[in-house]
């Protein structure tokens, strides 16, 4: 099974396109695969501004299905220091923007968008978004981001 990746073009450069990747169902549970690089050809969205990157997953036992959405850890070049998140304080909208919930006041919080740089053993390392000392929703994010929307009963 090949898994698509879509990537924002001025991240290309950072990304160790000879490496493989880990590839995780969405949510909770489920195991993590390796996944291979494979020669696709090209394509692109340029009404998002990203380029396709295409691994190859081993899905002998289906775990995985077509079209199913996953998280793939894409090795990253170059930056390994900055701020960082417990990963569990990231979420991340339909369209994969990636937003933690920042502490203004007490009992008060306002969704920031980050960037997340690279993903590694439940620390999100962040390309931008946050200031040194920023309070964030570590348990719980999820819940503030469907409070927001309506989508809590």
């Amino acid at each position: 099974m090949w898994v698509r990746v879509s990537v924002f073009g001025s991240d290309m450069d950072a990304v160790q396109r000879g490496a493989g990747v880990t590839v995780r169902p969405l949510g909770q549970g489920g195991t993590s695969r390796e996944a291979r690089p494979v020669q696709a050809p090209p394509s692109a969205n340029a009404a998002a501004g990203t380029v396709d990157l295409y691994y190859s997953l081993s899905n002998r036992d289906q775990a995985y299905r077509v079209g199913q959405r996953v998280a793939v850890d894409l090795p990253m070049g170059g930056r390994t220091e900055g701020l960082s998140v417990p990963s569990s304080a990231l979420v991340r909208d339909i369209y994969g923007s990636e937003w933690v919930y920042q502490k203004t006041a007490p009992n008060t919080y306002v969704r920031q968008r980050v960037a997340v740089a690279s993903e590694s053993e439940g620390q999100a390392l962040l390309a931008r978004g946050l200031a040194q000392g920023a309070e964030v929703v570590t348990v719980g994010a999820a819940e503030l981001f469907g409070t927001e929307f309506g989508a809590a009963h």
